[in-house]
C-alpha cells in the first residue's frame, strides 16, 4: 500500500513537469505513462520533457528556424509537405501536434506575411503553440522597427529624394499592414505615412498608386477635406476605375448626394473599362437610385 501511495505521488509529480509548456491532455498522458510503467515511465516522461524543452529553446529564435537548411528529406517529411494544411485551418483543428507542426512550417517561411494568423495562434489554448506565436510576433515587430528606423534616418538626411521617400513609404505601409501597432503608435505612424506620401504625390509623379494610398490613409484618419482635394486631383490626372471609386467613396462619406450621382453618371459615359468589382458597385447604386 505504501509503495502504491509513493508511486502515485511520484507519478503526479512527474506529470506536472513542464506544466507551463504543455496542455491538460499531455499532462494526463504523462501521468498514465509514469503510473502504468513504474521507473521506465518516469524515464520516458523526463526524456520527452528534455526533447520538448530543447525544441522550445530553438523556437525562441524564429530567425534560426527561418534560415534552417534542410539537408535531407525523409518520406514522412515529404508526405507532410505534400499534404500541408493551411495555418488558419490547422488552428481550428483541435489536434495540438498538427497545430504545432503547421506553425513551425509557417515560421520557416517569410513569417512576416502571417501576422494575422500568428495573432490568432497567440490566443490558442495550447501553451506551446501560443509561445511559438509570441516569439515570432516579437521578432517580426523587432525587424519592422529596425527597418523603419534605418530608412527614417536616411530619409531625414535627404527629403528631396523620391527614391528614399518611396522606400520609406513601403516600410511604413508594411508596418501598418501588420496590425502590430497599438492605437497610439498606429496614429503616429499613419501621420508620418501621409506626410511622406504627400511629398511623393506633390512631386508630379505619374504613379497614381501613391495618390490612392494617400487618399485611403486620409479616409482612415477622417481628414475628408484633404481627401476630397486629392480625389478631384486624381480624377483630373488619370481617369481610372480607382479614381472614380475613390471619388464616389468621398461623396458617400461626406453625404454629398448630388456630387455622388454626378460622378456616377460621368463614370457611365467614360471609356474606362471596369472590373467585376467596379461593375457590381455601379450596378448597386444605379438600382438603388
Amino acid at each position: 500500500m505504501k509503495f502504491i501511495m509513493i508511486h502515485l505521488a511520484l507519478s503526479s509529480v512527474i506529470a506536472l513537469i513542464g506544466r507551463n509548456k504543455i496542455n491538460i491532455q499531455e499532462r494526463f498522458s504523462n501521468f498514465c505513462l509514469s503510473f502504468f510503467f513504474p521507473v521506465g515511465g518516469y524515464i520516458a516522461v523526463l526524456v520527452l520533457y528534455l526533447l520538448r524543452n530543447k525544441e522550445t529553446k530553438e523556437m525562441d529564435d524564429p530567425l534560426k528556424i527561418k534560415n534552417t537548411v534542410m539537408l535531407f528529406n525523409d518520406r514522412a517529411n515529404f508526405e507532410r509537405d505534400v499534404n500541408i494544411v493551411p495555418l488558419e485551418e490547422a488552428l481550428i483543428v483541435n489536434d495540438v501536434k498538427v497545430k504545432r507542426q503547421q506553425l513551425i512550417d509557417t515560421l520557416k517561411k517569410d513569417f512576416s506575411k502571417y501576422t494575422y494568423m500568428l495573432s490568432t495562434a497567440l490566443k490558442d489554448q495550447d501553451i506551446e503553440t501560443s509561445h511559438y506565436a509570441a516569439s515570432a510576433i516579437t521578432e517580426i515587430k523587432r525587424e519592422l522597427d529596425l527597418r523603419v528606423q534605418e530608412i527614417s534616418v536616411e530619409y531625414e538626411k535627404d527629403k528631396s529624394s523620391i527614391k528614399l521617400a518611396k522606400k520609406y513609404v513601403e516600410a511604413l505601409k508594411e508596418y501598418l499592414d501588420s496590425n502590430l501597432l497599438d492605437q497610439t503608435g498606429r496614429k503616429i505612424m499613419t501621420g508620418t505615412y501621409i506626410r511622406v506620401l504627400e511629398s511623393i504625390v506633390q512631386s508630379s509623379e505619374n504613379d497614381t498608386d501613391y495618390d490612392i494610398q494617400l487618399i485611403n490613409a486620409l479616409f482612415e484618419t477622417g481628414e475628408l477635406d484633404m481627401a476630397g482635394n486629392y480625389c478631384a486631383s486624381l480624377l483630373e490626372k488619370h481617369e481610372s476605375e480607382d479614381a472614380y471609386i475613390l471619388n464616389l467613396k468621398y461623396s458617400y462619406l461626406t453625404k454629398d448626394k448630388a456630387r455622388f450621382y454626378s460622378i456616377l453618371r460621368r463614370l457611365q459615359s467614360s471609356p474606362v473599362k471596369l472590373t467585376d468589382k467596379g461593375i457590381d458597385i455601379v450596378r448597386f447604386w444605379l438600382e438603388g437610385a
